[in-house]
């Protein structure tokens, strides 16, 4: 997947019209300099050689630098911003767990009117762009009530309060259409789950309520909700560009708009590697985390 992956990048970016060698240089630099960097970035080799090259650094750990970040390594330089996307992103995922879970338990037990209240904020939550919920989360606790900044940065190690602050609006945009969709398949996995034979058998031995439903019937239906879960975190890690661009947030999927704003070729197909190596290793978790919650599944 990452050869296919970055086979792709690399030749989606050369068919771009645009030098990029000028727009490091500018438009008035002179054609001796444009040679030169030209020379330099290997863009005046054939494609096919390119390629080759590219892949053959890739390859040794050497993702090349970036002429536009001050000479830094493209992998110096992605690492930083990745590990401010997964703050994000496991910050948003934790808070919706933490909501979900207990509402679609209550949505598949409880039934009636808490059934059909959970069901409507589940359908409001996958349906809500995550553009305007973030634009209405701003207005509200940011401009109308004040109690957290609109947007911003501040590494932790400096101010951690502070840091913290910057950090609850855009994790409680990921957090609020992450639960919906979590709520969803829960309760659909519960439902199924709790006709099961030896739900039958647990509730006959005479055992708890809450014994039945968290211990025995929870557990089973969280398999389809790890599925959908690990999948859709794969995903935030390089899509969540909407939050990290209206609450200043420099993570990954910043990084990457800005880098193809700039045509910083060597940092957007470093980007966009490091995005698809974390969707394979999340899924990898995901199909390991399945031998767990159900001891049927085994892999010889």
């Amino acid at each position: 997947m990452l050869f296919v992956v970055g086979t792709i990048i690399f030749f989606m970016f050369r068919v771009i019209p645009g030098d990029p060698a000028q727009a490091i240089l500018g438009l008035n630099t002179t054609p001796r300099a444009l040679a030169s960097l030209r020379h330099e970035m290997g863009l005046d080799r054939p494609l096919s050689v390119q390629y080759i090259e590219w892949f053959g650094r890739v390859g040794r750990g050497d993702l090349g630098i970036s002429r536009l970040e001050g000479q830094l390594p493209v992998g110096e330089i992605l690492w930083n911003k990745t590990l401010h996307t997964l703050e994000l992103v496991v910050t948003g995922v934790a808070l919706a767990l933490a909501a979900a879970v207990p509402l679609g338990v209550a949505a598949a037990t409880a039934g009636g009117w808490t059934d059909q209240v959970i069901r409507v904020f589940a359908m409001l939550g996958f349906s809500t762009p995550s553009y305007w919920l973030a634009i209405l989360l701003m207005l509200l606790f940011a401009a109308k009530l004040g109690w957290l900044p609109a947007g911003g940065f501040v590494p932790f190690a400096e101010k951690p309060l502070l840091h913290l602050r910057y950090l609850l609006l855009p994790a409680f945009t990921v957090a609020f259409i992450e639960a919906a969709a979590i709520v969803r398949f829960l309760r659909a996995g519960m439902l199924e789950v709790l006709n099961l034979n030896y739900i039958h058998t647990a509730r006959a031995k005479g055992l708890p309520r809450g014994v039945v439903i968290y211990k025995h019937a929870l557990k089973n239906s969280l398999i389809p909700v790890i599925t959908v879960l690990g999948m859709d975190v794969g995903g935030l890690v390089g899509g969540l560009v909407v939050t990290e661009q209206i609450f200043v947030w420099p993570g990954l999927g910043w990084q990457m708009v800005t880098s193809i704003g700039q045509r910083d070729y060597e940092v957007v197909q470093g980007a966009v590697l490091f995005s698809a190596l974390l969707f394979v290793a999340i899924n990898l978790a995901v199909d390991v985390l399945y031998a767990f919650l159900d001891p049927r599944i085994r892999y010889d």
